[in-house]
């Protein structure tokens, strides 16, 4: 499909329809400096809505028991300099989108769309990309640190 450090892949239009292990794969494939060049504009809007909307598949029921928040995305590299923000409540073992924006969150991520897409699909570890300053946390750090455990990532 995509050459060794090509992001081509991400242009395609199968692009929303690649199982986890074939977006895994191809996440490792591809040099950081492509992802992040190809991540704008059209593409990382697509990636982006793709990123989320998957996101209530990925929940680990049973380790979200008795998690109850409001998580908000906010990622990098929008128009002026901007983020945009994906509002996410796992609550009673259930992930969902939430639309609206009404109540705060008790936890904020943020991080660019290349170190997200790496995140989701297994390629870099949360841990290090804190470490790393490509992502930061706010609110409780309590909460925040059970997240990594919620998800499945990667195939």
């Amino acid at each position: 499909m995509a050459e060794r450090g090509s992001a081509l892949w991400l242009e395609s239009e199968d692009f929303t329809e690649l199982d986890v292990g074939e977006l895994a794969r191809l996440v490792d494939r591809t040099s950081e400096r492509e992802l992040r060049h190809r991540l704008i504009g059209g593409v990382r809007e697509i990636a982006l809505r793709e990123i989320f909307r998957r996101m209530p598949e990925y929940l680990r029921p049973a380790r979200a028991e008795g998690f109850d928040a409001i998580v908000a995305w906010q990622i990098t590299g929008a128009g002026s300099g901007g983020f945009d923000e994906f509002r996410i409540r796992v609550s009673d073992g259930a992930c969902r989108l939430l639309t609206d924006h009404a109540e705060p969150p008790a936890i904020s991520v943020r991080t660019d769309p290349a170190t997200l897409l790496k995140i989701v699909t297994g390629n870099e570890d949360p841990v290090l990309a804190v470490l790393k300053q490509r992502l930061s946390v706010r609110g409780d750090l309590a909460l925040a640190a059970r997240l990594t455990k919620l998800f499945a990532v990667g195939p």
